[in-house]
């Protein structure tokens, strides 16, 4: 197996508390999938909630090497947490068949976070 993409992301979780003010749930569904909305809605710290998918997605991109407001990227790829809390990456649509074309065979994803921002590191291998 080799590393295709590396990508890091960190980002301002009171960005995030001045952009739900702001704009309200524009912002959440611009950046979030219809599960990841879901969560949100019942996540208690939603500026976190959201620096931490924006975060994970921009890494994402990055080493996909693609913008992130290209072919609705951020609907089709999605953060979410599995039965052990782990955030796991799932891919839909155009960022599918990306992967399959890349021949992609792990997505690692980590993510660090403190009171004012998010860190993610994101590594890609076939």
């Amino acid at each position: 197996m080799a590393i295709i993409g590396i990508g890091i992301d960190l980002v301002s979780i009171i960005r995030f508390k001045k952009l739900i003010f702001c704009y309200g749930l524009a912002i959440p569904n611009k950046i979030l999938s219809h599960k990841e909305l879901i969560d949100y809605n019942i996540f208690y710290n939603k500026e976190k909630f959201l620096s931490i998918r924006f975060s994970a997605k921009e890494a994402i991109a990055k080493a996909l090497n693609i913008g992130i407001y290209e072919n609705m990227f951020f609907k089709n790829c999605e953060i979410i947490c599995n039965s052990y809390g782990t955030l796991v990456v799932r891919m839909y649509g155009f960022l599918k068949n990306k992967l399959k074309k890349l021949k992609v065979k792990n997505i690692f994803l980590s993510v660090a976070d403190s009171l004012e921002y998010t860190q993610s590191i994101v590594i890609i291998e076939n």
